[in-house]
């Protein structure tokens, strides 16, 4: 931490540089301002940005920006959308032609209230990082995506910092740190194969994709095997395989999760639910990338893949019918939440006859964590506070009786269907949701296979709906 002191200044957007290292972009290394500035423009809303500052007239009091002294000039750290929609404003040829219509034209005025922004200037980028973290965890801010996440945890890395560093500076553990390098240096190992046609590249540099399904892929069970996959000490991605066939694999898997095909409606041929055999058994070496491949027997395969019966074998064989789920084995957790994710991949490995205490209490930690999240994702847990203060006059913890209950009411918008209220606040899970509490908390009932299994059967409708993002129709 720098001994130096935090100052303030009035500076001129226009000589204010854009952060090359700003967690919403990528960019490549050495990027110039205009390719930075386009960037923010494409994928950061700027032009919408501009047009609120048009008609407010300027910026929000209060809105102040940080930026640090890099070498002759301040660099911003936090508000690059604000700067670039400002410098827009104040000089249209920075503007690229194909947005200039979007732009509302600004008075002299406007232009006159914005030609100094207020801005907090930090002793060094490292004295910025807690301030910054903390307006990106608030509400009010907009928040960074996946992305970003792994993308600034990945660079602190790289300028040097240790996992226990970037874990402190982040507010993160460091397993959710090391986790997020991980994810985002697979990404981009994929990314710099190359071969890519320019669509392809296109796609995989858009800074709204979903790289989730992607990066998810390699936690599912045996699929770090498959590849001989395993990171080194600084966590890039490496194999016991050829590099060859270890390049491969890594191209026909982001190919399968990330590049949409017009065989599919425009989406990727696989997505969160999509089996460790669908992947690999499509896998082949002389190919460039599966969608290129367009045969019939593919559209099959994608057709099959959609109506999750996806467990094909090579062409020459017959396919091989999924093993419906006895407790939670095919549970697969698609939304970035770290505790639902360590949650699902315990659970999905029990032995329920070995360990039924054990299986009965993740199974009602993962019914609430679900439900928690779902409150939570729908930004609705200041109301379910409300509440409970109003139902019992004084604040207290939220219970797993509460968020069902809370769910349960459809006049909340918990759902996107309807019928999850509804299976909520039926009988049959309200019985056993009271069986998992009795058990956890040592009253006369005792943990046993036959609970768990009837137990799974009435919750994981509701618990899958929620982990698998809600892609698909309520199926009770």
């Amino acid at each position: 931490m720098s001994e130096q002191l935090w100052s303030e200044r009035e500076l001129n957007p226009l000589r204010i540089i854009l952060d090359p290292k700003n967690p919403r972009i990528e960019v490549p290394d050495g990027a110039n301002q205009t390719v930075i500035r386009r960037k923010l423009i494409e994928y950061g809303k700027v032009i919408s940005l501009a047009n609120s500052i048009i008609d407010f007239g300027g910026l929000l009091p209060g809105e102040r920006i940080i930026v640090c002294k890099e070498g002759v000039r301040y660099t911003v750290l936090e508000g690059n959308r604000r700067v670039c929609a400002c410098q827009i404003i104040l000089d249209s040829s920075l503007l690229p032609q194909i947005f200039r219509r979007s732009i509302k034209r600004a008075t002299s005025e406007v232009k006159a209230n914005i030609a100094k922004i207020k801005s907090e200037v930090a002793p060094t980028r490292d004295d910025a990082e807690p301030v910054i973290t903390k307006r990106h965890t608030d509400v009010g801010v907009v928040p960074w995506n996946t992305s970003a996440k792994m993308r600034r945890a990945s660079r602190l890395l790289e300028e040097g910092y240790n996992i226990d560093d970037i874990a402190e500076k982040l507010s993160a553990s460091k397993s959710n740190i090391r986790q997020a390098i991980r994810d985002y240096r697979l990404f981009h190992y994929a990314i710099n194969l190359g071969g890519w046609s320019e669509k392809e590249q296109e796609i995989l540099t858009d800074e709204r994709l979903k790289t989730n399904p992607y990066t998810r892929f390699f936690n599912v069970g045996g699929v770090k095997e498959k590849l001989g996959l395993f990171f080194d000490e600084n966590d890039h991605p490496q194999t016991k395989h050829s590099r060859e066939l270890f390049n491969k694999l890594i191209k026909h898997i982001a190919c399968s999760f990330l590049i949409p095909i017009p065989n599919n409606n425009n989406k990727p041929i696989a997505n969160t639910r999509t089996t460790m055999d669908f992947i690999f058994d499509r896998f082949n070496p002389d190919e460039n990338c599966v969608v290129e491949s367009d045969s019939a027997d593919k559209d099959t395969d994608i057709a099959q893949n959609n109506s999750l019966t996806q467990q094909k074998k090579p062409r020459r064989s017959k396919p091989k019918t999924a093993s419906p789920s006895i407790f939670f084995e095919n549970l697969t957790c698609a939304v970035s939440d770290n505790r639902l994710i360590g949650i699902t991949d315990e659970i999905k490995d029990i032995d329920i006859v070995k360990m039924p205490i054990a299986a009965t209490m993740l199974l009602r930690g993962l019914l609430e964590s679900a439900l928690d999240y779902q409150v939570r994702s729908v930004k609705k847990y200041g109301e379910l506070h409300k509440y409970l203060f109003d139902k019992s006059g004084k604040s207290r913890d939220v219970g797993l009786s509460d968020l069902i209950r809370f769910c349960g009411n459809k006049k909340n918008n918990i759902f996107i269907s309807p019928r999850v209220s509804d299976a909520l606040m039926h009988s049959t899970f309200s019985i056993y949701k009271e069986q998992l509490d009795i058990i956890i908390h040592g009253k006369w009932a005792e943990a046993n296979t036959d609970i768990l299994l009837k137990a799974a059967n009435a919750l994981r409708p509701i618990i899958s709906f929620i982990l698998e993002g809600q892609p698909q129709e309520f199926q009770e």
